[in-house]
């Protein structure tokens, strides 16, 4: 679990470094894009010393109420959205709402608030994947076809970007294996830039690519979760046909207690 959290923080370092670069693709110019990351460096700062420094002062001041601590760190995100998109600092919104969640979890409390804003963050989401699927039509036999070629080629390549680095860098056979079964969904960040690059304004793809991308997400989320839940099993059986396939004796699934026998269950179903 904490190797997949890890990957995942160091998916959005990699987010955000393309939120900067994405508005400078249709005409690349190295100086405006230095100069993005000199305005993200920038914002950066400010969000961290402004979450060092003041807004511990004023969540102490607002202590008696979780709440009202809660609102005024959300009317702080969106602070930090709108000065973002500035004329004179031109980032967009995206990017300052993820700096300012990596701000928040700084806070000691960040647990709480993610306790509280969960529902809240649902919510949005919903919104923001039905405002996407609205706009789609249905699929067509070719778009199928895209779709699960598209599929096959994330979870290909999950397991060359995530299993083999892992492995390689000492992490073990197990937890690689866990860790690429745990993403193998396309992240929403993927949606966020595709939402972005569609515009007039940037026009990086087409109507068609964001359709395919979306029914691939739409896939992966469904699978992902059975995959999920099933981890230990899914892994297990993978080992296991390595191992038969290669002559290479398969390593094998801890069992929840260590006890390294793999039972065939997943966390889900011991809890």
């Amino acid at each position: 679990g904490k190797l997949t959290v890890n990957i995942l923080i160091f998916q959005d370092l990699w987010a955000i470094v393309l939120f900067i670069i994405q508005t400078e693709l249709s005409d690349p110019q190295p100086l405006n894009i230095l100069g993005n990351f000199g305005m993200v460096a920038v914002l950066v700062v400010i969000a961290l010393l402004y979450a060092k420094f003041v807004i511990p002062a004023v969540l102490l001041v607002a202590s008696h109420s979780v709440e009202l601590m809660l609102i005024i760190s959300l009317a702080w995100c969106f602070f930090m959205c709108c000065f973002a998109t500035l004329p004179f600092i031109g980032l967009s919104a995206e990017l300052a709402a993820l700096i300012s969640g990596v701000a928040l979890a700084t806070f000691p409390y960040s647990a709480e608030f993610n306790l509280r804003i969960k529902y809240i963050r649902d919510f949005f989401i919903t919104l923001f994947l039905a405002g996407i699927g609205v706009q789609l039509p249905a699929p067509t036999w070719e778009t199928i076809g895209t779709v699960v070629v598209v599929v096959l080629v994330v979870l290909i390549v999950r397991w060359i970007g995530i299993f083999l680095i892992v492995w390689a860098l000492g992490g073990g056979g197990r937890s690689a294996g866990l860790s690429t079964i745990n993403l193998s969904q396309i992240s929403e960040i993927a949606l966020v830039l595709c939402s972005l690059g569609i515009k007039p304004a940037y026009n990086h793809i087409g109507d068609d690519t964001l359709k395919i991308i979306t029914w691939s997400f739409a896939v992966l989320f469904v699978l992902a979760t059975l995959f999920i839940r099933y981890n230990y099993v899914i892994y297990g059986f993978l080992a296991r046909t390595f191992g038969k396939v290669t002559g290479i004796a398969p390593i094998r699934a801890l069992s929840y207690d260590g006890s390294g026998e793999d039972d065939g269950m997943s966390h889900a179903d011991r809890d």
